[in-house]
């Protein structure tokens, strides 16, 4: 079935807009999730935006919007990642705020403390994995991607993703083994069984 979307509106403007804002939530996360900035998941997304504008009637045609923007966006990262690493120039990663919480008033101060340290222990275990098997940890774990969605993104069978989804998942409790707290290893333990 094609979409047949706002037939009664001429303005782009409004068409694009309607089309999109459903999706930019999703598409930052997922920018956010493998560039690990903010900055550079601003830069994708509006990247993003500029390249598919011109192809608001292809877009309206296509009944799952979600997964094709996706795979532009990875498109695009990989696109920026490999001219980065020909670049001379060195790219330093912003700071990144490790405990992030829409209510911090609800939580006792050890508790923060605890989140805090086992977000920077994740953390640093992740920077430690090789850039596939964080993105893919990432796609999965904390996105919450379907290995089916993620295979579509990254044109990879589902076998070759659980089997690299497995390794990472070891190499993570690997990293993570000698680390304090011991929830840290416990997190990951709990996302073997999803």
């Amino acid at each position: 079935m094609i979409k047949q979307l706002w037939p009664f509106r001429k303005d782009p403007h409004a068409q694009f807009d309607a089309l999109l804002s459903p999706h930019l939530d999703k598409l930052y996360r997922l920018a956010y999730r493998l560039s690990g900035q903010r900055d550079a998941a601003e830069d994708l997304v509006q990247e993003l935006l500029l390249k598919v504008y011109p192809r608001l009637e292809e877009m309206q045609q296509i009944e799952q919007l979600a997964p094709w923007l996706s795979k532009i966006l990875y498109r695009q990262f990989i696109d920026q990642y490999r001219r980065q690493k020909r670049s001379p120039l060195d790219y330093t990663d912003d700071e990144q705020t490790l405990y992030d919480s829409s209510d911090p008033d609800s939580l006792d101060p050890a508790e923060i403390s605890n989140n805090s340290l086992t977000a920077e222990l994740l953390s640093q275990a992740l920077d430690r994995l090789n850039d596939d098997q964080r993105r893919l940890v990432m796609l999965h774990d904390a996105e919450g991607y379907t290995l089916q969605e993620i295979s579509e993104l990254l044109e990879t069978p589902v076998g070759t993703l659980k089997s690299r989804l497995s390794r990472a998942r070891s190499r993570l409790r690997e990293i993570l083994q000698p680390m304090e707290p011991d929830n840290a290893v416990q997190r990951v333990n709990g996302m073997e069984g999803q």
